[in-house]
């Protein structure tokens, strides 16, 4: 009986389970799933590509004096308008002026005699003749007389700083001594040291060897070296005297500033005695620097006499050629030789006139003077930058409009998007998002430039109309339009996937889920795709969550 009722449960508990399973099916069934999905449309896609960069001007350049010189005039400043060809500022040139006039005074000399060679001689020109040589004679010897002179005083002014340099000298192994005496007369390293270096002072100042431990009393003594050669011209001041003088005090300064310097300092020495030393170390190195000036000055007053002398006697030579050409009368080789002249002097005629331009700068382009440099009385260096300027030309109410270019720099993962002419819509920084600019891609490097280890592609743009409101340096944000596409169909990028290297859309179809592929085309910025084949206009499809 027990076993009978037990049998009875489980057959109950299995129709239980197979009604209550067969309930489920049925009325699950009849409930279709739901699903998030969009409907494939016709639109327009737009692709661009965002960057931001800053403005430069198409043009720029920096201007410099190809030779050094003093400033004379200044003409323009920062933030001036100039136009292509303005002279904005001018070295002082009234020495090549000078040469200028002499060498057009020597080509017209040069053109009047050929003319005489080819007339003939008459009386009033063989006289004239004569006259030119006197004349060349005279300027000849007064510029002679006057390079002497010149000479002298230079001789005579650096004489004056070798005496002065040479007892300045002395009294510095003065104090040398004094410090050395009380501090540094053992023979430790120190001592061994300055005894050797105040003996080279005084063999090259005074001429006396083995005087690395001389008393001042015998430094007073001593009368040899650079300080005779001093003494010797001052008794017998000759060029060549004066010359040795300077040439031995150079090399005998050195020596002693050598020796001050060998002097290190010890928290024994005294503070009147760190500053004599001191003292005498600046006043060293004076007189050494005013012995290498005036050595200076005399090189450069000789090669000046030189120059000037050549060119007298290269006149009175040309004078004489002349005088002697009248006289004997032209022949063919002289008609040829005055022909040479002419040419020679017009040469030199141009090299005055390069040398004259190179004195003054001028602007290439019109444009807008954004550095200036140049100071009047302020010696300029060859090949320093003096002024720079931006491209520009001045409007009808006064406002600069340039010619400006934006450089961004754009990723390889949207350089192959962007090519030359593509259109741009800008903003600038200064002015907010409510005013904008147009642009066009005018060039792209072929090459790249790395910028945090990421290669990215130099690509500059171009203002398509000018505006006085543009400034070098501002920032830009920039919307390139790479591409477009009309009319197409068009899902979110949300609803691709992809699957074998294809791309795949989940398609509704009657209720039911079909799987579409798809061949897509353009990406617009809006996160829109375009569907080339694979979908219809009105398909639904499923949102992928």
């Amino acid at each position: 009986m027990s076993h009978f009722f037990t049998k009875k449960r489980i057959i109950i508990l299995m129709a239980t389970v197979v009604l209550a399973g067969g309930g489920y099916w049925f009325f699950a069934r009849k409930k279709a799933p739901e699903f998030n999905y969009i409907v494939a449309k016709r639109g327009n896609l737009t692709q661009e590509v965002s960057v931001t960069g800053r403005v430069k001007p198409a043009k720029s350049v920096d201007l410099a004096f190809e030779r050094s010189g003093k400033v004379g005039q200044v003409y323009k400043k920062v933030g001036d308008r100039v136009l292509a060809g303005q002279t904005m500022v001018v070295l002082e040139n009234a020495d090549i002026s000078a040469q200028l006039l002499q060498a057009e005074a020597n080509l017209d000399a040069a053109k009047a005699k050929l003319e005489e060679l080819k007339k003939g001689t008459r009386p009033e020109e063989l006289a004239a003749a004569k006259t030119a040589v006197v004349n060349a004679k005279d300027n000849l010897a007064n510029i002679e007389a006057k390079a002497e002179a010149d000479l002298g005083d230079n001789y005579d002014s650096a004489l004056s700083i070798v005496q002065t340099a040479v007892n300045s000298a002395r009294n510095s192994l003065y104090t040398l001594t004094d410090i050395q005496t009380v501090h540094f007369s053992g023979n430790d390293t120190d001592g061994i040291k300055i005894a050797a270096a105040k003996a080279l002072a005084i063999l090259e100042l005074l001429g006396q060897p083995d005087s690395g431990r001389a008393s001042n009393f015998l430094i007073s003594t001593f009368e040899g070296g650079a300080f005779g050669l001093a003494q010797k011209a001052v008794n017998n001041p000759t060029p060549e005297n004066i010359d040795a003088a300077i040439f031995k005090t150079k090399i005998a300064l050195q020596r002693v500033k050598d020796a001050l310097y060998a002097i290190p300092i010890i928290a024994d020495l005294t503070s009147t005695e760190k500053t004599n030393l001191s003292a005498e170390k600046t006043n060293i190195n004076t007189q050494i620097t005013n012995v290498s000036n005036a050595d200076q000055e005399l090189n450069v007053q000789k090669a000046a006499n030189t120059t000037a002398i050549a060119t007298a006697k290269a006149a009175l030579a040309s004078a004489e050629d002349g005088l002697t050409i009248k006289q004997a009368g032209a022949r063919p080789e002289q008609i040829t030789a005055g022909e040479a002249d002419v040419k020679s002097a017009e040469a030199n005629v141009k090299n005055f006139s390069a040398l004259l331009a190179k004195t003054f700068l001028k602007s290439p382009i019109d444009g807008v003077v954004t550095k200036q440099e140049a100071k009047v009385g302020e010696i300029i260096s060859s090949n320093s930058i003096v002024v720079s300027i931006i491209s520009g030309t001045v409007s009808a109410k006064n406002e600069t409009s340039s010619d400006w270019e934006i450089e961004v720099n754009i990723s390889e993962a949207d350089i192959a998007k962007v090519k030359i002419g593509d259109t741009a819509s800008l903003t600038l920084d200064a002015y907010g998002n409510d005013i904008e600019f147009k642009a066009v891609v005018a060039k792209i490097d072929p090459s790249e430039t790395i910028l945090e280890g990421v290669a990215t592609y130099k690509t500059t743009l171009q203002f398509v109309d000018g505006d006085g409101r543009i400034k070098p340096g501002m920032t830009a944000n920039i919307d390139i339009l790479t591409a477009t596409a009309k009319d197409v169909i068009n899902v979110p990028q949300r609803v691709l996937y992809a699957k074998n290297g294809e791309k795949y859309v989940r398609v509704i179809d009657d209720g039911k889920i079909r799987e579409a592929k798809v061949k897509t085309g353009l990406r617009g910025n809006d996160g829109y795709v375009e569907i080339k084949e694979g979908l219809l206009e009105g398909d639904k499809v499923i949102i992928i969550e």
